[in-house]
């Protein structure tokens, strides 16, 4: 089964680029939905930092590290914390 995706003209670019390399490593020319094919399985074993999304400034505004369940604190420091603002 195939399925048509649409991608920027830059992404295109990448990806030709990228079978072109692939083509003179190996000298052979490996169709696209086969080099797509692989880049999936690549991500997947790296999915991990595929997930990590960059911080907004909002989000980098996380809890301390040494905070303790003991320290007492007003409903809108915890609120600060808890709830992010995006």
């Amino acid at each position: 089964m195939t399925t048509t995706i649409k991608v920027s003209d830059e992404t295109k670019q990448l990806l030709d680029m990228l079978q072109a390399k692939m083509t003179l490593t190996f000298r052979k020319k490996k169709p696209l939905s086969e080099l797509i094919d692989d880049i999936t399985r690549i991500a997947l074993r790296h999915e991990d930092e595929l997930l990590q999304i960059k911080k907004s400034p909002s989000q980098e505004k996380a809890a301390p590290k040494n905070i303790s369940r003991m320290v007492k604190t007003d409903a809108g420091t915890m609120d600060d914390y808890v709830y992010v603002e995006d």
